[in-house]
């Protein structure tokens, strides 16, 4: 956090408001705009507590500041009060996700309204509006960005629901793709022949909403080996640590530490490992169709959309699993032809974002 000289020096004409960064998809969609914008002219600021792994995003920005704030109602009120000078300087504001949506929808409508203000949802609405809680939080996050001019999700079925909800005029919600960081090296392509052991990689929050403790139960009647590396960081670590006690001695798994480049490792694997309860458009997704890489997801609704335009092989349960990996090594042809799908399905990704036009940055 700048010291309060340069506080006082340091006026940008954006304001970057996140509710917290965790290393996860969201922080990457964000990197991807906060590298087409001009630094010296943006301020980013997190809200709440409980950042990590976020360094490669504050060095994105001319200045960064933390309000480590708890996420409860009283951290909401007090980061409403907090965020209101930065808001009365700014020309521009962009809110990243929910989180912070809600917090704008304390602060005065008619302050809003004089803003040039963009947002975007990394969830789909009708999953952060469950429960009762979830609607009541939904009336601040319509109130703070009904006067956007430009509000975006990342996919179609997102930018539905928005529309659906009015939570702002129909032509201002958009669908905008989260721009990925281009690999700099040309694309590994897949191991050659039958493979004695298939190779997986997760890379992610460690949170319940991966399905990451399904893990057990999809690979208890594999008879493959395989070989699992999980990237990341969060809240359900410590129970993933365990996993490799109650698993087949013939299956590997790994845990690495949040790392800010996976190329190497999506090199390494034949597929992304993705079995999530809930996503919406993950970006891991695109990363790995840039390396030639599919994705072995279950069938949810965000990866049943996403299967229309790259490789994507679904499963509900413990059998479908297993026929996938078992088609993944023993056909070749398989992973070559899903290495060129997923190469094309990347190339038709957009290298500009409309947020960072909107804004004028």
């Amino acid at each position: 956090m700048p010291d309060a000289q340069q506080e006082h020096s340091f006026t940008a004409k954006t304001l970057v408001i996140v509710p917290w960064l965790e290393g996860g998809g969201a922080q990457g969609a964000l990197e991807g705009i906060l590298r087409q914008l001009t630094p010296t002219k943006t301020t980013l600021l997190i809200l709440f507590r409980g950042n990590r792994n976020h360094d490669s995003a504050k060095r994105l920005a001319g200045r960064t500041i933390e309000l480590d704030l708890p996420r409860s109602p009283i951290g909401v009120l007090e980061a409403a009060l907090r965020l209101l000078p930065h808001i009365r300087k700014a020309e521009t504001v962009y809110s990243l996700m929910r989180g912070s949506h809600l917090v704008l929808g304390m602060l005065p409508v008619r302050l809003l309204k004089r803003k040039k203000l963009a947002a975007t949802f990394h969830q789909l609405p009708s999953q952060d509006a469950k429960g009762a809680i979830g609607q009541l939080e939904d009336v601040l996050v319509r109130r703070g960005i009904r006067h956007a001019g430009l509000i975006t999700a990342p996919s179609t079925r997102a930018v539905e629901e928005l529309i659906d909800g009015n939570y702002g005029p129909a032509q201002a919600i958009k669908v905008e793709h989260n721009i990925i960081k281009l690999p700099d090296a040309p694309p590994v392509r897949p191991r050659a022949g039958i493979l004695a052991e298939v190779r997986l990689v997760f890379a992610g929050r460690l949170s319940r909403q991966k399905g990451l403790d399904r893990l057990p139960e999809l690979l208890a009647n594999v008879k493959i080996p395989v070989h699992v590396r999980y990237l990341g960081d969060g809240e359900e670590r410590e129970s993933i640590a365990d996993l490799p006690n109650r698993l087949n001695a013939m299956h590997t798994l790994e845990l690495f530490p949040h790392v800010e480049d996976v190329g190497a490792h999506l090199d390494w694997a034949d597929a992304l490992f993705m079995p999530s309860r809930w996503e919406l458009n993950p970006l891991i997704v695109w990363e790995a169709r840039a390396r030639g890489r599919a994705t072995i997801g279950s069938r949810i609704a965000a990866f049943q959309d996403l299967s229309s335009s790259g490789p994507l092989w679904l499963f509900d349960d413990a059998d479908e699993f297993k026929g996938i990996l078992s088609t993944l090594a023993a056909q070749p042809d398989v992973r070559v032809i899903a290495f060129h799908q997923a190469l094309e399905s990347s190339q038709n990704l957009s290298t500009r974002s409309a947020i960072v036009d909107y804004l004028g940055n």
